[in-house]
């Protein structure tokens, strides 16, 4: 592939998906800037990433939730003299349960990491991602994007903000040379329903999910190709599609039955 493709910064990028995109994008030719919380992990995928793409890869650790994390990242990969060509907002967090049992300050602090830090980057690194032939931003969202989740309120919303946010950032772009692409997968292999306290749901994520590597490989595709959205996988692009058939109501009473009913209760 060359160099050509320039860089692309990777958030979230020492595990599950954020690690499989970061291999990807090094096999489809990219350089790369990845950030995590991670130090160790952070470096063994450079590394991995690096025997791809040539060893064209720099990686810096920085904990999104600090406040000035978007600033010091946007400042780090402009101070690296390579061409950013590519932004990918991959970290993000969920919470499973009760909105007024959840801690106030855990949920703002989601909501944070989800919506406000890509939205942060984006706007601080658009300027440079404009100077390139071909620019390109993939955020991930998720299929609880498109309904209400009770168990998974602010989550879900969340993840809908990321949809809606690409869509119309996509449309104001619609005249230059950066394309956004939203990607919303369904559940994936990756630890995340531990992270998110979702244990009880864990064989059931297991059962229906889908290891991360597949989902990197279509989101790099669609990002290369110009795509608004894609649904990672046959079976959550047809659930999508029959969701979206459906009356909000139902699609909510449905969601209620998986993750709502199997909540632990507090005594």
């Amino acid at each position: 592939m060359g160099n050509g493709r320039g860089y692309a910064l990777v958030t979230g990028a020492s595990q599950g998906l954020g690690a499989a995109l970061a291999l990807e994008l090094a096999r489809q030719g990219f350089g790369l800037l990845l950030t995590s919380r991670r130090a160790d992990a952070l470096a063994d995928v450079g590394r991995q990433a690096g025997a791809l793409n040539g060893g064209r890869v720099q990686w810096l650790a920085a904990d999104l939730f600090e406040p000035d994390a978007p600033a010091r990242i946007t400042a780090w990969a402009e101070g690296m003299g390579v061409p950013v060509t590519c932004l990918v907002n991959n970290a993000g967090q969920g919470l499973w349960g009760l909105f007024d049992e959840l801690s106030l300050g855990d949920q703002q602090r989601m909501m944070r990491l989800n919506m406000e830090v890509p939205v942060e980057l984006a706007r601080r690194l658009l300027p440079r991602l404009k100077q390139a032939r071909r620019g390109y931003v993939l955020n991930i969202s998720s299929m609880s994007a498109y309904t209400a989740m009770a168990g998974f309120a602010v989550y879900a919303a969340s993840k809908s903000f990321v949809l809606r946010w690409s869509r119309a950032l996509r449309g104001e772009l619609s005249g230059s040379s950066v394309t956004v692409t939203a990607v919303c997968p369904g559940s994936i292999i990756t630890g995340f329903t531990e992270r998110a306290g979702m244990q009880a749901l864990d064989r059931l994520a297991r059962r229906f999910g889908t290891g991360p590597a597949p989902v990197a490989r279509a989101a790099v595709k669609a990002m290369l190709k110009g795509k608004a959205e894609v649904v990672p996988g046959l079976m959550n692009l047809l659930t999508a599609r029959i969701q979206g058939c459906l009356p909000d109501r139902l699609n909510e009473r449905l969601t209620d039955t998986i993750y709502l009913r199997r909540l632990p209760r507090k005594r």
